[in-house]
């Protein structure tokens, strides 16, 4: 029980420092800390829109669009369950829409 224990605490510590890392812009470092925790923290039948959310902001702000539309598209299927959420869906739904302009206009200057 010990041992588990410290693995949840590092597990945690390990999800802490993944959301401080994209508090504080440093993306890769967060996306490096979330990505191997996704099968664990977020299942269809648990689902964790702040871990997904805070996945994806990593995942853009890194520029990995594609990892992006792929956890975007897992957000959008999962209601918020909180204003917190509600607010970090909001923001990861501004993001998308920014980079569909970017792509428009990346298009348009062909």
């Amino acid at each position: 029980m010990k041992e588990e224990n410290k693995a949840i605490e590092k597990m945690a510590k390990r999800v802490l420092d993944g959301y401080e890392a994209i508090h504080n812009k440093d993306f890769q470092k967060g996306k490096q800390l979330l990505e191997p925790l996704r099968s664990l923290l977020h299942q269809d039948d648990r689902p964790n829109v702040t871990f997904l959310a805070y996945l994806a902001i990593s995942q853009i702000g890194s520029k990995d669009v594609d990892n992006f539309l792929n956890t975007y598209e897992e957000l959008k299927r999962n209601k918020p369950k909180n204003d917190k959420e509600k607010a970090l869906q909001t923001r990861v739904d501004e993001m998308f829409h920014e980079l569909m302009e970017a792509l428009k206009d990346q298009d348009i200057g062909k």
